[in-house]
């Protein structure tokens, strides 16, 4: 019987004699390498963190003490100490364990996060509601050194080094977020000046400490428990720590590695080989490149996430890694704008979010030729709620003069690219996580600028109209073509500005259905029916996207079906309005 299946709580690891600590921290890592391979998931970071999270609940006592994760990506250790064992190998999964950190899941996960540089702030909010409760219990913030790249957590810094309350924040220097930090503050940590930073910001500095040595952790972590005043706890670690394949790995340390599985004591990784969505931008960005000089590339250190590591590697400066700072790089990009080049910001549609005044403030109200290149648009299946690509056509749709496009197959991107970068003012376009679906032969590829909508299935007469944005067209296809009833496939290819007049032909079979892998409310559904209200016009409409509810981690496509956007979701939703049998 294995130590870790003894372990059901942190009180279980508290109880334990020293010298076993050593054994239950390598069952730990053999689990997390088992668990990865069946399942994927965030590898590396969760190796390199297994003595940390021992050693945190060795000495704080979660969940009277907060425990805060920045991510959580770093926590699987933390999962299986807290119950949950038996359960990860439903990781990532419909029904399954959470992708990251979850208070519905478990009371010893202090706070959800799916993004970078939350912890500070929220664990000095529960400090400060413990010292106005006088409610018992310490709080921990437990950062990667990525997220000292985000102004966020300096904000959180500033405010906890003034505050004199009793907050840990434990920093996990491992050099890395998904892939090597950048700037100034990674070499401040590596050159030993850390200290003076701190301290000089009011905190008690301890370390640096070894993160892989409980014997150095231990005893400092109970220094951190016992301070009445803000203290750092500087841990250095490694990522990916315990599996040679993932420590050979130097651009991610094993970042996500699964599923995979080993043979002849040799890991096997499982690889698809199909071309993804993020492929082809990165491919039409270096064509876009070659052909201007003025082109740039701006990512928030999504460098490899966004296939930008060829980018880099050929164009050199002209690829920008902003680090975790969402913000600092989109303003970033509309100083670049406002001095004669065109940026391309490269960001998930998740962290995008975090950029929004950003992109008000600084792109659009200047107007500046900004284009947002937006992955991971739409459903993205294991990571869940906090990385769904919801919002973006409902937040971007309302602004001024901003451009808003989605290709439905690879070879749009380039047309696409080329239109956003074309205009003089911000653009945007979106595309989802995952490979790139088989063009039809029945669709007519244009090669040029996107001057507006186009057919994709136009039979004459149609009773009833399906439009769709982005490649959900595909699916819209298959729908009409099964259909009783003449339908006709409008892909509006730009949400704004909007093709009026062939979306008021397609409105003028009567009975129009709406495909987004956005939010019901805002996007293009919305954009229809606003337009159809200023006309006075008044056919059946059905609109179909994403619900008011957050979609939590599960298979992509399971989910689509679910919620009515595979084809069959779309048959049923024509023939609900326009009576067909």
């Amino acid at each position: 019987m294995t130590l870790l299946s003894r372990v059901l709580s942190p009180k279980d690891v508290r109880a334990l004699p020293e010298d076993a600590l050593p054994r239950l921290c390598a069952e730990l890592r053999q689990e997390i390498i088992s668990i990865c391979g069946r399942v994927g998931g965030h590898l590396g970071a969760s190796l390199g963190a297994v003595e940390l999270i021992v050693a945190l609940h060795r000495v704080f006592h979660a969940p009277e003490d907060d425990l805060v994760f920045d991510v959580g990506h770093q926590a699987y250790a933390h999962k299986l100490l807290t119950g949950r064992g038996g359960r990860m190998n439903t990781l990532r999964q419909e029904g399954g364990v959470a992708p990251f950190l979850d208070p519905r899941e478990s009371a010893f996960d202090a706070f959800p996060a799916g993004h970078a540089c939350t912890s500070v702030s929220i664990a000095l909010g529960m400090a400060l509601a413990r010292a106005r409760t006088g409610a018992p219990g310490r709080a921990v913030a437990v950062v990667g050194d990525g997220a000292l790249t985000g102004g966020l957590t300096f904000e959180g810094l500033n405010d906890a080094g003034a505050s004199g309350l009793p907050l840990a924040v434990v920093l996990n220097d491992n050099g890395m977020s998904i892939s090597a930090n950048v700037g100034a503050v990674p070499r401040m940590l590596a050159g030993g000046a850390a200290r003076a930073f701190f301290e000089a910001l009011g905190f008690t500095y301890l370390g640096p400490v070894d993160g892989h040595a409980l014997d150095a952790l231990v005893p400092a972590l109970t220094e951190a428990r016992r301070s009445r005043r803000p203290v750092v706890v500087h841990v250095r670690t490694e990522k990916g720590r315990g599996l040679a394949e993932a420590e050979a790995d130097a651009v991610t340390r094993g970042h996500a590695m699964g599923p995979y599985e080993m043979r002849d004591g040799k890991l096997v990784r499982s690889r698809h080989g199909q071309p993804t969505w993020s492929d082809a931008v990165a491919a039409a960005l270096g064509r876009a490149m070659e052909r201007d000089p003025r082109v740039v590339v701006v990512t928030p250190a999504m460098v490899e996430g966004s296939s930008l590591t060829a980018l880099a590697t050929r164009f050199g400066p002209r690829v920008h890694d902003a680090g975790i700072a969402e913000q600092h790089a989109v303003t970033l990009a509309a100083g670049l704008a406002a001095r004669g080049l065109r940026p391309v910001v490269c960001i998930y549609s998740t962290f995008l979010q975090r950029a929004l005044d950003q992109v008000i403030h600084d792109v659009v109200l200047p107007g500046l030729p900004v284009t947002f290149a937006i992955d991971r648009a739409g459903l993205v299946g294991a990571d869940g709620a906090t990385h769904q690509g919801s919002y973006d056509l409902a937040f971007l749709r309302p602004l001024p003069g901003i451009r808003i496009f989605a290709p439905t197959v690879g070879e749009d991107v380039d047309p696409v690219l080329e239109t956003a970068l074309a205009g003089s003012g911000p653009a945007a376009f979106r595309f989802p996580r995952g490979t790139l679906p088989t063009t039809p032969a029945s669709l007519r590829v244009e090669t040029g600028p996107v001057l507006g909508a186009r057919w994709l299935r136009r039979p004459e007469p149609a009773v009833a109209a399906v439009l769709t944005l982005g490649p959900l067209g595909l699916a819209a296809l298959e729908a009409a073509e099964a259909l009783e009833v003449p339908t006709a496939v409008l892909d509006v290819r730009a949400l704004a500005p909007l093709d009026v007049d062939r979306v008021l032909e397609a409105c003028a079979t009567g009975h129009v259905v709406t495909v987004e892998e956005g939010t019901v409310h805002g996007g293009l559904g919305s954009a229809v029916l606003e337009l159809l209200a200023a006309r006075g016009l008044s056919p059946r409409v059905r609109t179909l996207g994403l619900p008011d509810a957050p979609v939590p981690h599960g298979d992509a496509r399971a989910q689509r079906r679910t919620l009515g956007l595979s084809s069959e979701g779309i048959v049923a939703a024509v023939r609900s309005i326009a009576g067909a049998p």
